[in-house]
């Protein structure tokens, strides 16, 4: 089972690298993306929202097609990795297109929307980046490796989350101004081949070191409906699909508003990246320190107590909500909770993999992995849907100077006390229902006993 093999500290960045490249791609057609068309393009945000929710939907369930077909890849360059060098280039080209949005009229626009949205999110990012999250388990089957992969991973994420949000609206302003289209498409460029770059650092300096046995792989020729059924097996699993979905639903709801409330209620649009920054570095700073506490206390408290951090920040927001000071400060508190779970959520799921083979006899990383973001993507489809149908119904114009009272206190309960609800069931979800770091030990034990037997049969 080789569980101590090592990972050089170069193959572990390389590896981060690919979360980096994936964010260029994620934070742009998500967070930033419906501003573009609300005010670039003064598109009408309930329609924006419904298409991004049929989107998520159809997103989540090429998530499990993906994973049954990373299960089935069979190559050189093994299961994962040659997914990356395979769409690295599609993905890179697609995210320019989404934001070419020609002047067809508003029906046309729509149409195209909806097709370059679904290419680069339902299609594109589902394909190259269920792959990546897979990789994880099949670097290494040491859950003390996995974790600093894991580490490496989040931190490099969030320094692209950082990056993207702090510079991206001042980067489009400085090209001509965030009511310009050729602006975006410019930034898109940059983006797309700083992406192009990152996923191929990582298919070339990573390694696929897990090998399953001979009779494991025969067991593996299974259909998609038994590999969802040995999914569905997977108590522990299903328990991280519901706090992905939980966390989502939250996180959409405050980020798919945070540059209309900071463009409305803060009084300046490019402090919504700032904000975000903000919430990012103590990510970046404290996740490189969360290995010696998850080694003592396990993952799913660290997660727990992150959880708790997270609430108390969107409590105290609620408390002078538009004072950009005090956000600020409520943004660090929130950033120290947010790496908690950002350092832990991954590697959980890696576990999970190995608790499914330990439980079922088949192993189905990929279908496992899929499945998980399964949930956040719906998660994320919802919250952003509903926010943004919100914002049609109440009247929201993109195309007005200035909002009408009703809007603006809709923007306060979506990017804040919304939030609060589900910061608080995170923890709760979790200190009920996962044990899986209890028995992990025993888990990889009992393993390890199964593949001697093989080898000596």
């Amino acid at each position: 089972m080789n569980k101590s093999e090592k990972i050089s500290l170069f193959e572990k960045i390389a590896y981060g690298g690919g979360d980096l490249a994936s964010n260029f791609i994620l934070v742009l057609s998500s967070t930033f993306v419906t501003f573009f068309y609300t005010d670039a393009l003064g598109l009408n945000a309930a329609i924006i929202g419904m298409i991004m929710m049929v989107s998520r939907f159809l997103d989540g369930t090429t998530d499990i097609i993906m994973g049954f077909i990373v299960d089935k890849t069979k190559s050189k360059y093994g299961k994962a990795r040659p997914w990356l060098l395979w769409l690295s280039i599609p993905i890179s080209i697609s995210l320019i297109l989404m934001f070419m949005v020609p002047n067809t009229g508003d029906l046309g626009k729509y149409i195209y929307v909806a097709i370059t949205y679904n290419l680069v999110t339902t299609i594109l990012y589902t394909a190259i980046n269920i792959p990546y999250g897979a990789l994880t388990s099949l670097m290494s089957r040491d859950q003390d490796q996995r974790m600093v992969i894991n580490i490496f991973r989040m931190t490099m994420a969030q320094i692209g989350s950082l990056i993207i949000n702090a510079i991206t609206l001042p980067i489009v302003n400085a090209l001509g101004g965030s009511a310009h289209q050729n602006s975006w498409i410019l930034a898109s460029i940059i983006y797309g081949i700083i992406a192009l770059i990152l996923f191929l650092l990582c298919f070339y300096k990573t390694k696929e070191r897990v090998k399953v046995s001979e009779i494991e792989k025969t067991e593996q020729k299974i259909s998609f409906l038994k590999s969802l059924k040995l999914c569905l097996k997977n108590d522990q699993w299903l328990v991280l699909v519901i706090y992905w979905v939980v966390m989502a639903f939250g996180m959409a709801m405050n980020m798919s508003v945070g540059t209309y409330y900071a463009k409305y209620i803060l009084g300046n649009e490019n402090f919504s990246g700032f904000l975000m920054a903000v919430s990012t570095l103590p990510v970046i700073v404290f996740m490189p320190l969360l290995p010696p506490l998850i080694r003592k206390i396990g993952k799913c408290k660290v997660a727990i107590t992150g959880g708790i951090i997270s609430f108390v920040a969107y409590s105290l927001m609620a408390i002078n909500p538009t004072s950009m000071n005090w956000l600020l400060f409520c943004a660090v508190i929130k950033g120290i909770g947010q790496s908690a779970t950002a350092g832990t959520i991954f590697a959980m799921v890696a576990d999970t993999i190995e608790y499914g083979q330990w439980k079922t006899g088949v192993r189905t990383e990929g279908m496992l992995y899929s499945s998980t973001t399964f949930g956040a993507k719906i998660g994320m489809g919802i919250g952003s849907a509903i926010a943004m149908a919100i914002l049609g119904v109440v009247g929201y114009d993109g195309l007005l100077a200035t909002q009408s009272e009703t809007v603006l206190q809709v923007l306060k309960a979506l990017y804040i006390y919304i939030p609060i609800v589900f910061s608080i069931c995170m923890p709760l979800l979790l200190h009920f229902f996962y044990k899986l770091d209890n028995i992990y030990p025993q888990v990889m034990d009992d393993l390890e006993q199964r593949e001697k037997s093989i080898k000596k049969a």
